[in-house]
């Protein structure tokens, strides 16, 4: 029997069919959580054809089975663990001259030669066969002992950005004053101060009408990351992330993590233990909860990060985007047509998400359902493009117009004191029509990032802005320099019978 299947090994190339079904497992593996297993065998099955149909093509003019096999997955090895054997030699070895494209390809190229001319020379394939078919056997077979003994759990969590140790919701003791919880993100909305500061924008009035509803307005509030997927999935698990970059440009892979750091997140499985019925209004997935519409946030589609290391997704990342933005500001009409009508169609969708969204929010108080509710509402707004002007008139949604409008003091302006009318609106809704007065948070993920850098800088954008009503009025637990990983450590503390530190240093990610 053994002898049998050395000799089938010998004869056959499985090599060719096993080397895409040991890259996609090893990477579904790697990426967990972030790409569905129909994604991943869509990717197998057109790698299947890739491959077999580069081999079909290459035995035309070798005329050679065995060779035509080997030349295409030498190649094959290549381009699929391009950024593995980079990575190697700039995290591994600290050979980083060796790792530039300049460098590195050029000596893949020669050696590929190389091995095409022994390869070329070579009669009697049985050996190689042999070897090549029983390592990618075992590399599968490796794969299938690490997911069994580690289990799919260890895979998922590595790709999360958040420990989830801080608490565990099923120890969490039976509470009976459950209050609706109202949870309202408003997108790059600014702090008071920095208004003031940069703007010279007086914004107090908002905060006073606020004020005298009962809402605690923090004076110096900080968000802790200033992209809004890293923002929220921090303030969803009340900590910082974990394997972020300082200093560095963030990889797509990072919004992806975020992404899925949040439909793990333990906010909403503390209030789900809680009973609570589970309102997402937001982009984002929540546990059981999809998004109403979905945004990418810069994530990488699940074909391509299954593709994430391969030479043509590497290539585009670290090389391709110089031209982009070297060529950028070319104007080519066609692609002008192009990115005015995608442009507008992205604007109207996100335009009526926002406006449903107001009206689905007010709506909720009147739901008369048996469970308390946890709404987290996330609205484009003061976010670009800017749809109304203060009085609620609509705007043109030209591309030109709005690149240059979205940098325009005035035209912000404008836009907040619309954003201002409709949290008071929505606000006065909830506090009229809820039949037991709920839990309300106003807060941004992170301040207003779209004036020119020499505005203002960076380091501001973590200004944001956070205000709370607690229908007891007692905001002893709340301090003026509060931080987003805060919000829900103070509501918990304070009406779940947690006693989860709240940590005072506010600590921003500065990794623009």
């Amino acid at each position: 029997m053994i002898k049998r299947i050395k000799k089938i090994l010998q004869q056959y190339p499985f090599y060719l069919f096993l080397l895409p079904v040991f890259f996609l497992l090893h990477n579904y593996l790697q990426y967990y959580g972030l790409v569905s297993a129909a994604t991943a065998l869509k990717v197998l099955l057109q790698t299947e054809i890739i491959f077999i149909a580069s081999f079909f093509i290459l035995k035309a003019f070798t005329k050679n089975f065995q060779r035509s096999a080997q030349i295409v997955s030498l190649f094959g090895c290549i381009v699929l663990f391009y950024g593995v054997i980079k990575d190697f030699f700039s995290n591994t070895m600290h050979f980083v001259f060796m790792a530039k494209y300049i460098v590195l390809l050029p000596v893949l190229l020669v050696l590929s030669l190389v091995f095409i001319i022994k390869i070329s020379r070579k009669k009697d394939f049985r050996q190689s066969n042999l070897f090549q078919n029983t390592l990618f056997l075992l590399f599968l077979l490796v794969e299938a002992i690490v997911l069994v003994n580690s289990g799919t759990n260890v895979f998922r969590q590595q790709n999360r950005l958040v420990k989830s140790n801080i608490l565990n919701p099923d120890t969490l003791p039976a509470v009976t004053g459950r209050p609706d919880i109202y949870f309202l993100v408003f997108d790059s909305y600014p702090g008071t101060t920095l208004l003031k500061d940069y703007l010279h924008y007086d914004n107090t009035p908002f905060d006073s009408i606020l004020k005298s509803k009962g809402f605690y307005v923090a004076g110096r509030p900080q968000s802790n990351y200033n992209r809004t997927a890293l923002s929220m999935a921090a303030t969803l698990n009340f900590e910082y992330l974990q394997n972020i970059p300082d200093q560095s440009k963030l990889e797509p892979k990072h919004y992806n993590q975020a992404s899925l750091s949040i439909e793990t997140a333990v906010v909403p499985a503390v209030f789900i233990h809680n009973g609570y019925h589970i309102y997402n209004l937001s982009f984002f997935d929540l546990a059981m909860h999809p998004s109403m519409m979905k945004e990418n946030f810069l994530v990488l589609p699940e074909e391509k990060m299954l593709l994430y290391n391969t030479l043509i997704e590497r290539f585009r990342r670290d090389v391709l985007w110089n031209f982009i933005m070297l060529y950028g500001n070319l104007h080519i009409s066609g692609q002008e047509k192009i990115s005015q009508e995608l442009f507008t169609k992205e604007s109207i969708k996100k335009r009526d998400f926002n406006n449903r969204l107001i009206d689905s929010v007010q709506k909720i108080p009147l739901h008369d359902t048996l469970k308390p509710k946890f709404i987290y509402a996330h609205f484009y707004l003061p976010h670009p493009p800017f749809f109304y002007d203060r009085n609620g008139n609509s705007l043109n949604l030209n591309l030109a117009d709005v690149a240059h409008s979205m940098e325009q003091k005035e035209a912000f302006i404008s836009y907040l004191e619309y954003t201002n009318k409709i949290i008071l609106k929505i606000v006065n809704t909830i506090l009229i029509n809820a039949p037991v007065k709920p839990v309300i948070v106003l807060q941004s993920d992170h301040g207003y990032r779209d004036f020119k850098k020499d505005f203002i800088k960076p380091e501001q954008y973590f200004r944001n802005y956070s205000s709370f009503y607690f229908p007891d009025g007692n905001y002893s637990m709340l301090y003026d320099t509060i931080s987003n990983i805060n919000t829900f450590p103070v509501i918990f503390n304070k009406y779940f019978k947690t006693n989860i530190s709240l940590q005072k240093d506010v600590s921003v990610f500065t990794g623009y």
